[in-house]
């Protein structure tokens, strides 16, 4: 099963990878005057976030629930990473509704939203890869 933790290993890094741009992403679809910038940005945002970031986010956790239910270890561990782990699944959907927000209104300000995320993001990430190297065997 080395497979499975290598796709589990590919997915997490392609979903952290999009999770850590996508706030700047966003971001930056707001700043500019020009209509034609607002429809081709909104696009790209768009296509990162649902052809790049969600199904490398649904095959981590699908890949994870595998591993985790191969193994049959239930700890306090793992509890906490799973966490770790839904919160990230969370602000994943948070940028999903950043991209509608942007989309629906390109003049209004998701400023402070995407740094919140831009902060949060980072430490979640370092959480779940210290969780993970904290892990008994």
């Amino acid at each position: 099963m080395p497979l499975l933790k290598l796709l589990h290993f590919a997915a997490l890094l392609c979903w952290c990878g999009s999770l850590l741009y996508l706030p700047a992403l966003i971001s930056a679809g707001t700043r500019s005057g020009d209509r034609l910038f607002y429809r081709d940005h909104a696009h790209l945002t768009r296509l990162v976030f649902t052809l790049v970031s969600t199904p490398a986010a649904l095959l981590a956790i699908g890949s994870g629930t595998a591993l985790f239910l191969r193994d049959g270890t239930l700890a306090g561990w793992l509890i906490m990473k799973l966490t770790v782990v839904t919160a990230m699944a969370l602000c994943h959907a948070l940028c999903g509704v950043l991209v509608l927000r942007v989309e629906r209104a390109p003049e209004r300000s998701v400023t402070r939203q995407c740094l919140a995320l831009g902060v949060l993001v980072p430490l979640l990430i370092v959480l779940t890869l210290w969780l993970v190297l904290a892990k008994p065997f």
